[in-house]
This record gives C-alpha cells, sequence and structure tokens, in this order.
C-alpha cells in the first residue's frame, strides 16, 4: 500500500497495515551496494533493502546480469489483502514474511537480460507465494519484445528504447474495433475520426491524433459494456482494469458483459464498438474543437512546483508523446523523472538527464534547464570519475566530513 491511515466510520474501525512503518536498515545497504564489486557483493547487500519494495538490478564488467525485486514481502494467500478483510480474526493477519532467499529474482537468464516495467515478476504456477494483482503488463511486453529481437545494442539504442511511445495494448485491441465497426453506421464526421483511427501506428508520438481517438473510444467502450451491471453497485466499488476488458474480449467475442441487460434484445461486440464510438465522438468533437486532438496537447504535460500550487514555479503544456502504456510512461503529470543509460565498456560510459534543472531556485538560470533536453529525448554524458581525476578542473568543490 501506498498509505497508511485508520478512520472511525459508523463506529467502526478500518486500519491499513504499511511495511514502511516497521523498523529497517536501508543504510547498510546503500553502504553495501557502493563498495560491491561482483554478484556476491550484490546479493549480501541487497537484503537490507526492506522498504518500500523496489527491483534491484545489477550489471557487472565481467557479464554478470541479475535483478531482485526486493523486499520485505508478506508471505499471503490468494487474495489475502484485496479487499477490506475482519482484522478480530488472525487468521486474516500477516503470518510471516517471505524468506530473503525466495524473493522474486533473476541471474545471468538464458535470454540474456533482465528487465522490469512493474510487470509481474513470477508466474503463478511456479512460484509459491501471491503477490497480489493488478501488474501493468503492456511496458514489460514492448520492453521485452525489443531486447529479445535486438542485437550489438548500443547506448543509443538504449536511449531511444526509454524514450518509445509505442503503445501495445492499443495495438491489440485496435484489430477487434476495426473489424468490428459499423462503419454504415456512421455519419460523416465520425468516419472522419475512424478514418484518423484506423491510419494510426499505435504510437503515442507527438503529432498523433489516434492516441487521443483511441484513449476517448476505450472510455466510452468500457462504460458502454459495464455502465448497466454496475448502475446499482455501491458508488466506490472497484471498475475492471484496462487489461481485464481486452483480454476478455480477445478471448471471447460474446464476452457476457457485451449484453445491456436494461434492453430486451442482445447486444454484440459490433454493437457496442460502433455505439462507444459514436458516443466519443461527442467528446472528440469538443476536443478538436478546441484545437487539442493532437496527443500533447490533448495530455498536456506538466512539471508542478513541489508546492503545486506556485503555478509560475512549473511549466505546462510540453510537447512531449508518451502514456499509461508505453515504455515512455509520461503522463498528465507523472513520468519517468530519472533517465539513465549505463555502458559497461573498459572506460564506463554513462548518460542520464532528467525534468528540471541544477538548482531548486527559481530566480536561477538552472531552474528548469534540463527541462527542454528531457521533452526532446536528449541526454546528458556523465562523468563517471576516477580517482586520479580528483585535481580535475571540473570539481567545482569539495566537502570534508571531520570526526
Amino acid at each position: 500500500k501506498s498509505f497508511s491511515r485508520r478512520r472511525n466510520t459508523n463506529h467502526k474501525y478500518y486500519e491499513v497495515r504499511w511495511k514502511t512503518v516497521d523498523a529497517s536498515n536501508e543504510l547498510k545497504y546503500f553502504k553495501l551496494i557502493n563498495r560491491a564489486k561482483n554478484y556476491n557483493d550484490y546479493n549480501a547487500a541487497a537484503v537490507y533493502f526492506h522498504n518500500p519494495g523496489q527491483n534491484c538490478v545489477f550489471a557487472c564488467k565481467n557479464g554478470d546480469i541479475a535483478i531482485r525485486t526486493q523486499g520485505e514481502w508478506p508471505a499471503k494467500w490468494k487474495g489475502q489483502g484485496d479487499f477490506v478483510m475482519p482484522g478480530l480474526d488472525s487468521s486474516y493477519l500477516w503470518q510471516g514474511m517471505i524468506p530473503q532467499d525466495e524473493v522474486p529474482f533473476q541471474y545471468n537468464p538464458e535470454r540474456g537480460f533482465v528487465s522490469s516495467a512493474n510487470q509481474k515478476p513470477v508466474d503463478d504456477v511456479t512460484y509459491p507465494y501471491y503477490l497480489g494483482r493488478n501488474y501493468p503488463e503492456y511496458r514489460g511486453i514492448t520492453i521485452n519484445r525489443r531486447l529479445t529481437s535486438m542485437n550489438g545494442i548500443t547506448p543509443q539504442d538504449m536511449m531511444a528504447l526509454q524514450t518509445d511511445n509505442f503503445d501495445v495494448g492499443a495495438a491489440m485491441a485496435k484489430p477487434f474495433i476495426v473489424a468490428n465497426m459499423k462503419e454504415g453506421a456512421l455519419d460523416a464526421i465520425e468516419k472522419k475520426y475512424f478514418d484518423i483511427f484506423k491510419n494510426w501506428n499505435c504510437r503515442n508520438d507527438v503529432g498523433t491524433q489516434g492516441a487521443t481517438i483511441f484513449e476517448q473510444f476505450w472510455n466510452s467502450f468500457d462504460s458502454t459494456v459495464y455502465n448497466d451491471e454496475y448502475a446499482q453497485a455501491p458508488k466506490l466499488i472497484m471498475r475492471p482494469f484496462f487489461s481485464t476488458l481486452l483480454e476478455e474480449v480477445l478471448k471471447d467475442s460474446s464476452y457476457k458483459f457485451l449484453d445491456d441487460i436494461t434492453t430486451t434484445q442482445k447486444e454484440t461486440l459490433a454493437d457496442e464498438v460502433t455505439t462507444a464510438f459514436k458516443k466519443a465522438t461527442v467528446l472528440l468533437k469538443q476536443i478538436d474543437a478546441a484545437g487539442k486532438l493532437d496527443w500533447e496537447k490533448h495530455k498536456a504535460t506538466r512539471i508542478n512546483h513541489l508546492a503545486k500550487k506556485l503555478t509560475s514555479f512549473s511549466r505546462f503544456n510540453l510537447p512531449i508523446g508518451g502514456g499509461t502504456r508505453n515504455i515512455n510512461a509520461t503522463k498528465e503529470e507523472h513520468g519517468p523523472s530519472w533517465r539513465m543509460v549505463i555502458s559497461l565498456t573498459a572506460q564506463t560510459e554513462a548518460y542520464g538527464v532528467y525534468p528540471g534543472g541544477q538548482s531548486g531556485n527559481p530566480g536561477s538560470k538552472y531552474y528548469d534547464n534540463f527541462i527542454d533536453e528531457w521533452v526532446g529525448g536528449n541526454y546528458y554524458t556523465l562523468w563517471m570519475m576516477r580517482a586520479d581525476e580528483a585535481t580535475d578542473k571540473r570539481v567545482l568543490a569539495k566537502m570534508s566530513f571531520n570526526k
């Protein structure tokens, strides 16, 4: 959980346990990892990182690679913690933690790479512990496909990969949308937007309009499919994930929720797709009239000042692509805030960029000087300082700690 709170509602107490408030020793992890020379050193350090859970990735110049989904994870039975459960019954409480030698990890896998974009790190068949649900798989799918097909990878290849805007979820959905659209039922304006969507390459690039059309369609499609069943549901009930609807329709074109239970006829996938697109067009016309059909204008990415209310110190309407299911997961006000590429050549090469600047002072010319480079997918060369460079002219200042 990302928060912990306790509140009184109708004289009943609700509580969430959050691992981060438990004692741990992450400083020892950083001390040891900063001195690590090999895989064994990395492994010995990783076990001290308990919370919040992180993907700890390792690479060494001898060719070893590894990744640990590192943290102190509750050893839960399937479904435990997914819903509100009775706290007075001890069987619902955490019974223990996953042993550190059994947390998900990979070491020199046969495929030749490790990766994580928060996709599920294990399979549900062989791994003995329950790790919850709602893992966003789509970025991981794209990363793994790309890395599998790449050879002779250079730092520039990895920079391009980190800024890739392909939406594999949309690519999975597009064929059944096109195949089931009743084009004869569309008016001229609806047909215009549908033609844009048909010609879209499923990339959320700057200047594309298909991404905006797909987003509005999918929101409408979700509502068209599920609103009738959810009409009498509690207001705070969870809705199905994007992946749920996509996977169910791909498996079964007669998915039972496609039928509108408020009508006498039995609606088909073609009925729901066409109805949803026509509803989406109402909003698309408004978006188009406002000059915001291009994806980056519709998404309107902004970088807020940390106080958020200080708009004069923020940057708005950044011309950047990306989105929830893209490797470049840049959304309206959230995204990949630190991009880095390391090449473990004889002399280590490093490149990086972040959407800000070297100064937190809004009056400084360095306050936001990296933002435009970050938006453009550009990187700075990072100085990997060697011991013999202690007197290099690039050293601007030194800090000493006395006992």
